[in-house]
């Protein structure tokens, strides 16, 4: 027997309601409002159309995200100093008996020391607790504390606390032809330990390097973290712009990013010759930490940059 015309109109209602989901999913930047969103899409579209006076030649189509606050969150820490923290309660307290500096990082670890003690000895912080450690078994430790890690504030795991607006922003461009690059103050291996899953290849990863010396071991060839930082690999301020050229052989023609240490990155993207896009994050919201950048925010003021507001710009910020 055939179900009566309002049986049918309400079955057919029930399946438009359950494909509206997949539908909004598939829409590019659906996490977006307008008129950003809009901007974004017209860039990308004329960048990749020939016939369009805002193309941009493939080999020329590159962009450059940052990662913490621009691709990720990083209140109340950014990733790597969460991996150093993990790695530190995996270790103490026998690491903790090695010298002064190691017991104070044990106590940093277990939450006795301040936020502004870390910040002070953040070199230290990010070195010691590596030392010896190959860059294979530190790549598998930062797979494992973004896969598994729970973000203290969010109570997710690192991996859950992309921002959604941002990913769909990488596809896009990936869509349309760009090279996509991320560009961060976090050490290189890090990046290439977490970049698939944010969509950029690992041979794409731009940031900090940490002394290491080749070693033999059992017929092969591994690479060890023997020191601290040489700040001369710092990648933040000029080196990002300086990094991002040795990497991609020209400046970006799209860059984004949320701090003071992007901001010759950015410069970069903003005076390229072709049609470009710079992008400036602003925290203004409280689903995730509220602080501003003012120098960052007045470049993008004088130089006509597009502020992202989270709060007025993001439809959500996460999955």
């Amino acid at each position: 027997m055939r179900p009566k015309a309002p049986a049918r109109w309400l079955c057919l209602a029930l399946l438009i309601l359950a494909l509206a989901p997949v539908a909004q999913a598939a829409e590019p930047l659906a996490s977006w409002r307008e008129p950003l969103r809009g901007q974004l899409l017209a860039y990308a579209a004329q960048a990749a159309d020939p016939a369009s006076p805002g193309f941009v030649p493939a080999p020329e189509r590159v962009a450059a995200f940052d990662l913490d606050g621009t691709l990720i969150t990083e209140r109340p820490n950014f990733f790597v100093l969460e991996v150093a923290l993990a790695r530190l309660r995996a270790i103490c307290p026998a690491f903790g008996n090695q010298g002064p500096m190691e017991a104070e990082l044990c106590r940093a670890a277990a939450g006795e020391k301040d936020r502004r003690w870390v910040r002070k000895n953040l070199n230290h912080v990010l070195s010691l607790p590596f030392k010896g450690m190959s860059f294979a078994q530190y790549r598998e430790l930062v797979a494992k504390v973004w896969n598994q890690g729970i973000h203290p504030k969010h109570q997710k795991p690192f991996k859950d606390t992309v921002y959604r607006p941002m990913r769909e922003l990488i596809a896009l461009l990936g869509a349309k032809g760009f090279t996509v690059y991320l560009n961060s103050g976090a050490d290189e291996l890090s990046l290439m330990a977490v970049s698939a899953d944010l969509g950029v290849e690992p041979s794409r990863c731009i940031g900090t390097r940490y002394q290491a010396e080749p070693r033999e071991r059992e017929g092969r060839v591994e690479l060890v973290r023997t020191g601290e930082l040489d700040l001369k690999f710092l990648n933040l301020g000029t080196n990002k712009a300086v990094n991002m050229y040795f990497a991609a052989g020209r400046a970006p023609v799209l860059a984004a990013g949320n701090s003071g240490g992007d901001s010759w990155l950015l410069k970069m993207a903003g005076a390229n010759p072709r049609p470009h896009m710079v992008l400036v994050v602003n925290h203004d919201d409280p689903r995730e930490a509220v602080y501003t950048r003012p120098e960052l925010l007045e470049l993008a003021k004088e130089r006509g940059w597009p502020v992202v507001s989270m709060k007025d710009d993001w439809l959500r910020l996460f999955e």
